[in-house]
């Protein structure tokens, strides 16, 4: 095979003579343009230099008082150039700035359908100059805010994207990656995997890109005779993939799960990254399923709801494998984040970091009950949900290798 055809780069971290390599080994190679990189081993959460404060350095939020610190549905936060956090707030619904040490300074949007109110508002994130792009999913509106003017612009979404304007991440133009499932599909019986669609959607709301049909969720599907007629039932698969999605600068990150690869698309729909990791999937025993019935048996609202479980466990049918990894994040230099499945009673958080060209460089533990919102050069900003179901705002220091 000729030099040109396949590019072929090895990495030892600690290889010494015809030893056997101890650290992680990495290949990429090019195949039709795409790059397909490799990895092979472990990376100790220790040997990479990546870490996180242990505490918090802000913390936004209150179980009672202020009305401008009671946090609920939080669905999107950013921080500015200037250290200010903006967050999206389903309660009111509106977007609230707060200062770098976490005071409320003001508050934008109210519930309403006037062009400068929200019904579902998701911050997207940051254009320049910090601008906010805020997307309405059941307004199916995009718009734009200034964190000390307000209301700059907005544009509702084309007709051809029907239902809610359901997102998965911004890129950095401000165009937002939207996705739908394709419900034209004849309602199955059984286990079935629903095909989603991913389209970006610019800032007059306008179709961007096409980037086809991806797999969707793992869903359970069934039908129960009732007086008024036949009524259709859907529930998650236990231990069922739902594909992992992010988007960062012009590119877009997507993980279906079934295996170790994340695969990699530009702004205009092309492939052009394959990462994968050699690591096999956890095998599905009697104790995980035990386990995971019996929590969700224990929070049932009633009775009713509780044998509504015991049937989905009853019927539905058990994978014999996890998931191959988690939730995907790419922070703001490029390197992706994968998280490792988590299995029933864990609540350590190992994530897995790649570089830009899909080497695997460290290993991290994200906090628990904390969802990333965004990864800076020096933070991880994201929503801290406590034992009693209240919500913030926290940011911790990240500190990386070098």
């Amino acid at each position: 095979m000729r030099k040109s055809a396949l590019v072929v780069l090895t990495l030892l971290l600690s290889a010494c003579g015809s030893e056997a390599p101890s650290g992680p080994t990495f290949t990429v190679r090019d195949s039709v343009g795409i790059s397909i990189a490799e990895n092979r081993g472990e990376v100790s959460e220790d040997s990479g230099g990546w870490t996180i404060s242990p505490e918090p350095t802000l913390q936004i939020g209150a179980m009672e008082g202020d009305e401008a610190y009671l946090l609920f549905r939080v669905w999107g936060a950013a921080r500015l150039s200037d250290g200010r956090i903006a967050v999206a707030n389903n309660r009111a619904p509106d977007v609230r700035i707060f200062s770098p040490t976490g005071e409320h300074l003001r508050t934008f949007g109210q519930r309403g359908e006037g062009p400068e109110d929200f019904n579902s508002p998701v911050l997207m994130g940051t254009l320049p100059g910090d601008t906010l792009v805020v997307l309405d999913r059941l307004l199916r509106r995009i718009n734009l805010y200034h964190p000390d003017d307000g209301f700059v612009r907005g544009a509702t979404a084309t007709t051809e994207i029907a239902g809610y304007l359901l997102t998965s991440g911004m890129f950095s133009s401000g165009s937002a990656l939207t996705w739908t499932s394709d419900w034209e599909v004849e309602m199955p019986n059984g286990l079935y995997r629903f095909p989603v669609q991913y389209r970006s959607v610019d800032l007059d709301g306008e179709i961007e890109t096409d980037f086809g049909k991806f797999l969707g969720n793992e869903t359970v599907y069934s039908t129960q005779t009732v007086e008024q007629g036949t009524m259709a039932l859907s529930s998650g698969r236990p231990f069922g993939k739902n594909p992992a999605v992010a988007v960062s600068g012009d590119l877009f990150f997507f993980g279906s799960q079934d295996e170790y690869q994340i695969e990699v698309y530009e702004q205009g729909g092309r492939l052009t990254r394959l990462i994968r990791r050699d690591k096999a999937p956890t095998p599905v025993t009697d104790d995980h399923v035990a386990a995971v019935m019996e929590g969700m048996i224990d929070e049932a609202d009633d009775t009713d709801q509780a044998r509504r479980f015991r049937r989905m466990f009853r019927e539905a049918p058990i994978p014999d494998l996890h998931p191959a990894h988690g939730s995907i994040y790419v922070d703001a230099q490029g390197y992706l984040w994968v998280e490792e499945y988590r299995l029933p009673g864990e609540e350590i958080r190992t994530t897995t970091i790649f570089d830009p060209e899909g080497r695997m460089v460290g290993s991290m533990t994200l906090p628990s009950r904390f969802r990333v919102e965004e990864i800076g050069e020096d933070y991880i900003l994201g929503r801290h949900l406590d034992e009693l179901g209240v919500e913030y705002i926290r940011t911790y220091a990240l500190q990386r290798p070098g």
